[in-house]
């Protein structure tokens, strides 16, 4: 709890102009910043997904799509994108493939966080200031409280919501595998 009462000292004693002119001069930094950043990426990023397959055989099998073709899928079981390291499974043992992007969850996490500590800022200075009494709070007070715990509950929902996989059901049909065959393709590391 000492941890957070110097912040909550320094916001009490601040006045609300001086935090506002803060907090719009550091955006406006953070601004310029990521827009340096993004101008000096050149590179495309290569998008990684995970993939987790039922065979019709009840065995399973998990690793990252590599690529798919009218026959079969690749698959890396480690991180490793060597063509030595591929694993190639054919459609008709194919069941149910679960898709989903490395770094999804992840992602989630922090958008859920950082959506939960605006909201919370902002509903906190929404409040405005309490009562004279004994229990009573700043909007300062409230906005770091408020932010702080929904930030918290974003963090959860976002991972939650992020962990969600697509599902493909094949069957080891070959009309199922050539229908979904692009979308398949759209998800693996090297276009077909």
């Amino acid at each position: 709890m000492a941890f957070f009462a110097l912040p909550l000292q320094i916001v009490s004693f601040c006045k609300f102009e001086t935090v506002k002119a803060t907090s719009i001069i550091l955006m406006g930094i953070l601004l310029l910043y990521s827009m340096g950043v993004q101008a000096q990426k050149t590179t495309k990023k290569v998008k990684l997904h995970k993939v987790w397959i039922s065979l019709t055989d009840s065995s399973k099998v998990k690793g990252v799509l590599y690529s798919a073709d009218k026959n079969a899928i690749k698959i890396a079981k480690n991180y490793s994108m060597d063509v030595s390291n591929l694993t190639s499974i054919n459609y008709q043992n194919l069941d149910i493939l679960k898709i989903r992007r490395k770094g999804k969850v992840g992602k989630g996490a922090w958008i859920g966080a950082l959506s939960g500590v605006g909201a919370g800022i902002i509903i906190g200075l929404i409040d405005g200031d309490d009562e004279l009494g004994w229990f009573s709070f700043t909007k300062e007070e409230k906005a770091l409280a408020s932010g702080i715990y929904l930030g918290a509950v974003g963090t959860g929902i976002g991972a939650l919501i992020a962990t969600k996989k697509e599902k493909i059901a094949i069957n080891g049909d070959n009309q199922k595998y050539e229908k979904m065959l692009k979308t398949i393709q759209s998800y693996s590391f090297t276009p077909n």
